[in-house]
């Protein structure tokens, strides 16, 4: 079992899709902010999952937290999580309500077309055994009514993580003022100033306007040539000889990885359009949230939310 003192007290709990990745990169180069995980953690949602976090990982998966490093902590003021499913874990939220009280939390919001699409893109690029191409995805989804159902999770994700009215509403009401809501276009329209006001709520050190903000987890595509699939899976009389020839795990890694890697990088892709007609068929999908986003300070008091595009 594995234990750590000081808990996360910074958190980014999503959506998917909405930023977070290049929130926690910007972040965690602040002086006074520390992150001890390579990405996403989940920390709080490890166990059985409580929903499908991927059309090939359904409800009851396994979700196993990585290891924390925190041999650079150096007692700085937040230490920051990065999880972007913990967002609709009612588990998650119940924790940070009740055994986490100095907690501060940032949820980012996108519009819900894009997410729906740009999940399917991440698992495209991501999952080896994914193949649907994006009109297949929409025809399950079609298919399946556009109905969120955790016991599918060929659509799951596509239907459940685009729909963020609800559980944001739900974490404000029980959080208050330990929340803050970031529309993404801020993250995209003044990266900056956004990060700047999330800093002065944090009450820390702003970051100087010279500094150098690069995107992260852009759109791509796994590689499909016959070479990467070869090198991603390959015949099992092949994996067994080289645990014969390479016994150990470490060794396997330092020699394999160099030659492997290029066949897990991801290749640049662009998404095929919408025709006119699905992009309508999906706005009536989606209309409640799409209402939601765009009169956010309807629902959510102005105070707590941060929005540098406008």
């Amino acid at each position: 079992m594995h234990r750590f003192e000081p808990a996360p007290n910074l958190l980014l709990v999503g959506g998917p899709k909405t930023g977070t990745t290049s929130l926690m990169h910007w972040l965690r180069e602040h002086e006074q902010i520390f992150h001890p995980w390579p990405n996403e953690s989940q920390f709080l949602i490890a166990g059985a999952a409580e929903f499908p976090t991927s059309p090939i990982h359904p409800k009851g998966t396994a979700i196993l937290a990585p290891y924390a490093d925190l041999s650079n902590y150096n007692k700085e003021n937040y230490v920051m999580d990065k999880s972007a499913f913990h967002l609709y874990s009612t588990r998650a939220l119940s924790s940070i309500k009740d055994q986490m009280p100095e907690a501060k939390v940032i949820i980012t919001l996108r519009d819900p077309i894009d997410i729906m699409l740009s999940m399917h893109q991440e698992h495209r690029k991501r999952l080896i055994d994914y193949t649907l191409t994006q009109d297949e995805m929409i025809d399950y989804c079609r298919e399946a009514g556009f109905v969120i159902d955790e016991n599918n999770p060929q659509t799951y994700s596509f239907m459940r993580f685009p729909q963020l009215k609800q559980p944001v509403l739900e974490w404000v009401e029980k959080l208050g003022d330990r929340v803050r809501i970031i529309p993404i276009n801020s993250l995209k329209a003044a990266p900056i100033q956004t990060l700047n006001e999330i800093l002065e709520w944090l009450g820390v050190e702003k970051f100087s306007d010279d500094i150098n903000l690069s995107k992260q987890n852009e759109s791509g595509m796994i590689n499909s040539a016959r070479w990467a699939q070869f090198v991603r899976k390959p015949p099992t009389i092949l994996a067994s000889l080289i645990k014969i020839l390479i016994p150990t795990q470490k060794l396997r890694k330092a020699i394999l990885d160099p030659i492997r890697s290029p066949a897990f990088k991801p290749k640049p892709y662009r998404r095929p359009e919408l025709s006119e007609d699905v992009r309508k068929e999906l706005e009536t999908v989606f209309s409640e949230e799409l209402e939601f986003q765009k009169n956010l300070s309807k629902y959510i008091d102005s105070k707590l939310i941060i929005d540098k595009s406008r």
